[in-house]
């Protein structure tokens, strides 16, 4: 159990993900001096995001809902609102927020996954339950959006390419 992209989804998450969190703030602040848009957009998401993983991953795909959990901005958006309110400065808060939402990303997320690596005897072997886990329920090696896809070719069982006529 673990994030499938390792050196892609830590970086590029957060950079994608501050655009909706920036926006609503950014109208909350304007019209109604609230400093909780950040929370508030990404309450939503995360909400929205268990919805689809618990439809999609659990009770389509059947699988254990603890190896679908989705990553969590939470406390990202929490700082970048405490930024915000503290500063009253939407400049100091898009240079000292955006850096810290980014930062605590990868930190945030440890606790979702650390319950999961207690290591455990099972058949005369030590392993953790995510590599149980990952016995059980198999993955592709490498995740859908690097993955070849070539046109006109049809792949064999030896993996060489087919032209198709």
């Amino acid at each position: 159990l673990d994030w499938k992209d390792r050196q892609w989804w830590p970086l590029v998450t957060p950079v994608i993900l501050i655009t909706f969190p920036a926006a609503v703030q950014a109208v909350l602040w304007t019209s109604f001096r609230l400093p909780l848009g950040a929370t508030l957009c990404i309450s939503c998401l995360l909400i929205g995001a268990w919805i689809a993983r618990y439809f999609s991953y659990h009770l389509w795909n059947y699988f254990p809902i603890n190896e679908v959990l989705p990553a969590t901005m939470l406390p990202s958006a929490l700082v970048l609102d405490a930024i915000l309110m503290l500063t009253n400065s939407v400049t100091v808060t898009s240079i000292l927020g955006g850096m810290a939402f980014a930062l605590l990303f990868y930190p945030s997320n440890w606790p979702i996954f650390g319950m999961f690596y207690v290591p455990i005897e099972y058949n005369g072997a030590q392993l953790t339950i995510a590599d149980l886990f990952g016995f059980q329920y198999i993955r592709a090696s490498m995740p859908e959006y690097l993955r070849i896809v070539e046109r006109g070719a049809l792949r064999t069982y030896g993996q060489y390419a087919t032209p198709l006529s």
